[in-house]
Order: C-alpha cells, then sequence, then structure tokens
C-alpha cells in the first residue's frame, strides 16, 4: 500500500486540473464543491460554483439567507434536497460550529446533508486529516484494482471498497493529495469504458489489467428498471407577457416553482374550464433519478382575467425575474421552446 499510496499522491501533482476550490482548500468551498458535485458532471459545476461563492462568500452568509434565494442560485444542478440540507447544514454550523466546519469525521457527520463520503471529502482535502472517501470513481478504481467480485450496489463491495480506501489513506504521506489522485484518476484515466490503462500510475499493481478485464469491473448488479412518464405542460400568459407558475410541494421539487402541468384540473379558475390546451409548442426529454420525462409544452389559451393576481400557491411571474426564483431546469426548456 505505501508504494500504491506514493505513486498516486506523485501522479497527482503532475496531473491536477487547476479547480477553484483547489486555489486555497477552504473548507467552507471543498463543502461546496463536493456537494454540487454529487450525481453532477464537473463542467456543470464549475458554471455555478463560482456563482455561489460570489453570493454566499462563507458559511455564516450562506446560513442567514433566505432558502428561496439558495434554490434561486441552484436551479439548473438538480436535485434540489441537496441545496435543501446545504442551507440546514450552514445553520447548524454557525449554530453548533460558530461557523467553522470541524475537522473530525465524527463532529462533521452531525451536519444536515454530510454523510460518510463528504465528511471524509472535508476532513482530508480540507484539513489533511487520514479519512478515507469513496465516491462513484473511487469505488470503479478500487473494484479494478483488486479485481473485486462483489456486484456492483452491493454492502459487501462497498465494504471492501471502503477497507481498501482506509488502507490507502492511512500511508499517505498527504492524504489530502491520496484522496484526490483517487478521484481524479478515476474520472480522467480509469474511466467506465475504455480506461487509459497505458498512462495509469497503477497499472502495474493493478488486478483487473493483468487479467484484461478492466472493463468487466465493478461487476454489474441488478439494474433498477427507470420509469417513463409523458407530461404536459401548460404555458400561460397573461396581456403584460408574464406567464403563471405554481409552488409546488413534494419530496423532490419542494418550494420550487412550476409550469402548471398534468391534468388541466391543475389550472386555477374553476376546476380549469377557462383553460384550452392550445397550441403545441414542442417536446423534449428530460430525467429526474430514475424518471425518464418526455414533456409537450402547449400554449393555453384562456381568458387571463379569470386568474386575477398571484394568489395562493399560483403567482404571475416576470420572465426576467426569473433567475431570482427557484426553478427546475426544465421549465427553462420549456420557456426556450416559447420564445424560440
Amino acid at each position: 500500500m505505501p508504494k500504491i499510496s506514493e505513486a498516486l499522491e506523485t501522479w497527482f501533482l503532475k496531473n491536477q486540473r487547476p479547480l477553484p476550490w483547489r486555489a486555497s482548500y477552504r473548507p467552507y468551498h471543498i463543502w461546496i464543491s463536493e456537494i454540487m458535485l454529487q450525481q453532477t458532471r464537473m463542467d456543470v459545476v464549475l458554471a455555478y460554483f463560482e456563482r455561489f461563492i460570489d453570493r454566499f462568500p462563507d458559511v455564516r452568509a450562506l446560513a442567514e439567507a433566505d432558502v428561496e434565494e439558495v434554490l434561486a442560485l441552484w436551479s439548473g444542478l438538480g436535485y434540489y434536497r441537496r441545496a435543501r440540507m446545504l442551507h440546514a447544514g450552514a445553520q447548524h454550523v454557525v449554530d453548533r460550529h460558530g461557523g467553522e466546519l470541524p475537522q473530525s469525521v465524527e463532529s462533521l457527520l452531525g451536519i444536515p446533508g454530510i454523510g460518510r463520503y463528504t465528511a471524509g471529502a472535508i476532513a482530508s482535502i480540507a484539513y489533511d486529516n487520514a479519512a478515507p472517501i469513496v465516491d462513484g470513481n473511487v469505488a470503479r478504481l478500487l473494484s479494478r484494482l483488486e479485481a473485486l467480485e462483489a456486484p456492483s450496489g452491493s454492502v459487501a463491495l462497498s465494504r471492501e471498497e471502503w477497507e481498501l480506501a482506509t488502507s490507502l489513506v492511512s500511508t499517505a504521506s498527504s492524504p489530502r493529495m491520496l484522496n484526490q489522485a483517487l478521484m481524479e484518476l478515476g474520472a480522467l484515466v480509469c474511466t467506465p469504458s475504455r480506461p487509459s490503462c497505458e498512462i495509469c500510475p497503477l497499472a502495474s499493481w493493478c488486478e483487473a489489467r493483468s487479467r484484461g478485464e478492466q472493463e468487466r469491473f465493478p461487476v454489474a448488479g441488478p439494474r433498477k428498471a427507470s420509469r417513463f412518464l409523458r407530461i404536459p405542460l401548460y404555458i400561460v400568459e397573461d396581456p403584460q407577457g408574464r406567464v403563471l407558475m405554481r409552488i409546488e410541494h413534494g419530496r423532490l421539487m419542494d418550494g420550487m416553482f412550476h409550469l402548471p402541468h398534468g391534468n388541466d384540473a391543475l389550472l386555477p379558475g374553476s376546476n380549469g374550464e377557462n383553460f384550452r390546451k392550445g397550441k403545441l409548442l414542442g417536446t423534449f426529454r428530460h430525467s429526474i433519478t430514475d424518471r425518464r420525462i418526455e414533456f409537450s409544452a402547449y400554449l393555453a389559451e384562456h381568458d387571463s382575467s379569470s386568474i386575477g393576481e398571484s394568489s395562493g400557491e399560483w403567482t404571475w411571474v416576470d420572465l426576467r425575474e426569473l433567475g431570482t426564483l427557484p426553478h427546475p431546469s426544465y421549465v427553462k426548456k420549456a420557456l426556450r421552446l416559447l420564445r424560440g
């Protein structure tokens, strides 16, 4: 393990990407980046990170903000529960830790929204403590390194990967460099398909490569079936060009601004008889967790006087102000059809 750790750290020092949170390794920056990177591509996160930090430069600024503003800046990143938990976590850090993220994994795990991986990432990358991490990239790399036969997603595989990660970081001269090397190598070299084994610093230790079976690992587990849905969206405009939107309540999109959708009865005004499905503006596909959705966007025909001004969960939104409101990214896709 010491030789593997040394090879990883040496490789990282020469090949690391210049990511904004690596400029200073501030614990707050590491926390934000790790939450954003959960189930989100690096290129997407880079477009959001600095804007988020500019508005919320430290834990206190985030804790004191309205959650609606946090969600608005998060709009387009998806998985909005992350933003809500981040906000709650910031308030916890201010209340319990004086606005400073703690250094130990145990204390970090007490913060809302921080699990085993994120706690390890903050402890090791921000504070250089010997805490293991296993994310998707690291899991793939470790499963190939030792040719772990337990199926992907299984408790047995997770246990073996965390044990390996613990052994590696315990022999590192810099846990910060070692853990980032694992993630970086998995992202850039030990990729899901066609890994670049010829330039991998761990090639001589990799059991999967020695067998010529790199792409068999991680061993595929049972696949969760995805759900396909077709959902109509209704774009309702008033004479001023404002669009009718609804504040949703639910586990995935709580507090987000949506276009009216689904059953016509969702539209206000005597069970919707003042609204008729008008011109089809277009259709598009969108994925949310295990749901594959085909949205159809319609320009609704209606008598706008039947709605009146904003009331209850319904409100007229000036599209120039949409960026200040929390909304899912598929709302933008639908409105592009309206304006395009």
